[in-house]
């Protein structure tokens, strides 16, 4: 975590404007409503939250979850910042089984670009998977790609992340209405930019 510590420092400066646009498409598949309760794992320094926050508005509830102490310090910087009384922020360590079952059963959660950073990510999805509520709506947003070039390879040792890890297939095996939609590779990104989005049965 010591990296995403200091990476916190100039995260939002650096990628604010690349992924955006993602995060609004993230934001859109998850079919949010007013009053639902959404978990962003992985939250970083809280770039999904504005999203997830209007879209869920006063009576809703954001939850943030990360493992880093310096992108929840600033996590924790813009919620203060915009006085989001219903925005909560979890520091989840090296294990998110407690804090899973603690938050849960929730409507909605989150994976934007986080499943592929996560070490133990398999175990991950599958605890937060079981704490959503019997049609609840999962997202993966990430960027894949099968055979990383040198340009990939510079972008996940920046990152930390495995780009030919393919994070959508517990959700992909798990939910009948699961649905994947790939955008086209972009260099900047390291890869092809996706979002799978899936409901509990």
């Amino acid at each position: 975590m010591a990296w995403y510590d200091l990476f916190a420092s100039f995260y939002d400066t650096g990628l604010d404007g690349v992924y955006r646009a993602h995060r609004e498409q993230a934001r859109e598949a998850l079919a949010l409503a007013p009053g639902m309760t959404v978990v962003d794992i992985g939250c970083g320094t809280g770039a999904s939250l504005p999203f997830l926050r209007a879209a869920v508005g006063a009576s809703g509830r954001v939850i943030g979850a990360d493992a880093s102490p310096g992108m929840l310090h600033k996590a924790r910087m813009r919620v203060r910042r915009n006085g989001w009384s219903n925005v909560t922020l979890l520091d989840v360590g090296a294990t998110h089984t407690h804090e899973a079952e603690r938050v849960g059963p929730i409507d909605r959660v989150l994976f934007f670009l986080s499943l592929s950073v996560i070490p133990d990510w398999q175990t991950v999805f599958s605890e937060w998977y079981g704490v959503l509520a019997p049609g609840g709506r999962l997202v993966i947003a990430d960027v894949h790609n099968p055979r990383p070039g040198p340009y990939a390879r510079g972008v996940e040792w920046v990152s930390r992340a495995s780009l030919a890890r393919e994070s959508w297939r517990p959700l992909a095996e798990r939910s009948a209405a699961f649905a994947l939609c790939q955008q086209p590779s972009s260099w900047v990104l390291g890869g092809q930019f996706f979002i799978a989005s899936g409901t509990k049965d």
